[in-house]
């Protein structure tokens, strides 16, 4: 299965060395918040939200007026599908409002738009649809941005490696670093 990417900027690992020096030289250093599993984090402060995400969805939203940013760890398509947790972030369906919602109470004008990244197969050699889990995340926060009405900015989903997901509220860009060593910037 093929990665889905919406945007350029893939290097390869020998091109890697002159991004990370490019970034020495520009980088102002952020806070880092890690966003774990079923978490959800907003700031009004910039920072710089990390998530670690294989079949999972990091669902970053921004609000480029105020430079607000929130991330959300997503886990599964469905609240359905689960028990009743009170884990909004854990379930895509539940995620896109929470985490709008939650936006929202930093800047109630606020004009959201999304970027996602993750939804891998992570078992590609097991034919059964039912793990696709990746699959389904990516389809289920699509479905739930659609119904928000938050314009989907940028992605980078699919395959079949997991994410390193950095978030930058002070540019709004997300830079996606695959196990293999790509990297990119939605």
């Amino acid at each position: 299965m093929s990665s889905n990417r919406k945007s350029a900027g893939w290097l390869d690992k020998s091109s890697l060395h002159e991004v990370n020096a490019f970034q020495t030289s520009s980088k102002v250093d952020l806070e880092e918040i890690y966003v774990d599993i079923a978490e959800m984090k907003v700031e009004s402060k910039t920072v710089q939200f990390v998530a670690c995400v294989g079949s999972c969805i990091a669902l970053c939203m921004y609000d480029a007026s105020t430079r607000n940013g929130g991330l959300a760890h997503v886990m599964q398509p469905q609240a359905s599908l689960s028990s009743s947790e009170n884990l909004p972030a854990k379930f895509a369906d539940t995620a896109v409002p929470a985490l709008i919602k939650a936006m929202k109470r930093l800047n109630p004008d606020c004009s959201l738009t999304a970027k996602i990244a993750g939804g891998a197969n992570m078992f590609p050699n097991i034919r059964n649809q039912r793990i696709a889990v990746g699959t389904k995340n990516i389809e289920a926060i699509k479905n739930a941005l659609s119904g928000s009405k938050v314009p989907l900015t940028g992605e980078d989903v699919g395959g079949t490696q997991g994410r390193k997901v950095t978030f930058n509220t002070a540019t709004g860009t997300v830079t996606v670093r695959l196990i293999n060593g790509l990297v990119n910037k939605i």
